[in-house]
This record gives C-alpha cells, sequence and structure tokens, in this order.
C-alpha cells in the first residue's frame, strides 16, 4: 500500500473511535444511558467483526500460507463478537469483547507484516479496551451504588 493510502487508513482509523469514545463520555455522565450502551455494544461488534475481515482480505492475497487456517481463524471476531451481544449479561458481554480485542492485537502484529499497521492498531486497540473498561465501571458502579 502507497504511502497517501496509508495515512487514509490510519486517519479512518483514528476517526473510527468517536462512536466508541463518545457513547462512552455519554455512559460516564448517564445521559441517554441505555442507547448509549445498546449502541456501543454493537458497534464494538461490528468493528471486531471488521477486524477479522481483513485478515481474510490477506488470506486472498497470493502466496499465503495456510490460507483454510487463516479463512477459520477470521471467522472468531464475528462469533465471538455475535455470541457476547446477543447471548450474554451486559458486564459479561463488555469484558468479553475487550478481551477479545486483546486476543486478535496479539494475532494481528504476528499475522500482519506491515509496520504501519502494527503502529497504528496498537494504541487504537487500547483506547477501544478502554473505553469498554469505563463502561464497566459505569454500570458495575451503578449497579453497587442502587443496592
Amino acid at each position: 500500500m502507497n504511502e497517501q493510502a496509508q495515512q487514509t487508513a490510519i486517519r479512518l482509523a483514528w476517526a473510527g473511535l468517536a462512536p466508541f469514545i463518545i457513547s462512552a463520555a455519554l455512559g460516564i455522565i448517564g445521559f441517554y444511558q441505555g442507547i448509549a450502551l445498546q449502541s456501543f455494544l454493537v458497534y464494538s461488534a461490528v468493528i471486531l467483526s471488521f477486524l477479522g475481515g481483513t485478515h481474510w482480505g490477506l488470506a486472498m492475497r497470493d502466496g499465503i500460507d495456510k490460507v483454510q487456517g487463516r479463512l477459520v481463524i477470521c471467522m472468531a471476531p464475528s462469533l465471538i463478537a455475535w455470541i457476547a451481544v446477543a447471548f450474554l449479561p451486559t458486564l459479561v458481554a463488555l469484558v468479553v469483547l475487550a478481551l477479545f480485542y486483546m486476543v486478535w492485537l496479539r494475532y494481528d502484529v504476528k499475522a500482519v507484516t506491515d509496520d504501519w499497521y502494527v503502529k497504528m492498531r496498537r494504541p487504537i486497540t487500547f483506547v477501544v479496551v478502554g473505553t469498554h473498561f469505563l463502561w464497566f465501571i459505569a454500570i458495575a458502579s451503578e449497579r453497587v451504588l442502587a443496592v
């Protein structure tokens, strides 16, 4: 990928943090918290699925080893995200999503050899995981205070 395309990808990736940050901020201050939480979880699941799709694209490139294995592995983010959002209690879903972002980052930095991508992914992933943590604190503290 040429440098101009890399810069575009980096800018779009950072802009993609806006829904995470905005909905987490709304949740912390308690403004439209129900809608903000639902939109956060859905967006988190969508982005996690997108990260798996990155590897689908890599698997389709010529010269990639173990294509079948990569295609199977790249389905994991979508399935984990779907299970978390559809079937798990909210606090558990937040933890599962955050942990899987970290797991997928580890896989990403081993599987993707483009240095610019790895440098971009690490800080963005830490912000994403941080917003999950903020949501967890916001919800857990409300439940404790309600008792």
